[in-house]
């Protein structure tokens, strides 16, 4: 094993990607958004996030006596977001108008598919701003909209999660980072 050296590390290691350059470009269905919240304004208002988990299920088979396993079916995770509300709430209204497009409590009437499931659009960024990795949720609607905790301890912005549930997500790399 050769020795460690810390300029050879330096050298093939060069800059990790960092966590806070990225940006989340959401995709209402365009009968729900009220008042200025257009999808630019929705992407600075976004907290944090991760990338998309992906997993391939294992499928065991018996192998003379002895469980030996192959991959089996790709099954996606849900994605949590993270927003900070707007001083109107316009952006957690936008959310409630979408959940109630996919099943409206008041009337019991679902909407179609067509209707609420829209691509989302996630981008991993590099430092000067250039898109490194995007990801793209395919058939994507919010899942969830989350309590949102308000206190009088605090003077802090307020937040609510928005969970989204998408059939697969596609990974493009887009540039080559720097």
């Amino acid at each position: 094993m050769p020795n460690f050296d810390i300029e050879s590390y330096r050298a093939n290691f060069r800059d990790g990607a960092r966590a806070n350059l990225f940006y989340f470009i959401p995709t209402f269905p365009p009968d729900v958004v009220q008042g200025d919240m257009s999808n630019e304004r929705t992407s600075y208002l976004v907290r944090s996030t991760s990338l998309p988990a992906t997993t391939i299920e294992e499928i065991a088979m018996n192998w003379q006596g002895m469980d030996f396993y192959v991959g089996g079916k790709h099954t996606f995770s849900d994605l949590t977001i993270s927003f900070n509300m707007d001083d109107a709430g316009l952006l957690r209204l936008n959310f409630e108008n979408w959940i109630n497009k996919i099943h409206n409590p008041v009337t019991n009437e679902y909407g179609t598919i067509a209707t609420y499931m829209f691509p989302q659009r996630l981008q991993l960024l590099g430092y000067t701003g250039e898109v490194i990795l995007e990801y793209t949720l395919q058939h994507c609607w919010p899942r969830e909209v989350a309590a949102a905790t308000l206190d009088y301890t605090t003077n802090d912005v307020l937040q609510f999660d928005v969970t989204f549930r998408y059939a697969y997500h596609t990974l493009t790399s887009v540039g080559t980072g720097s």
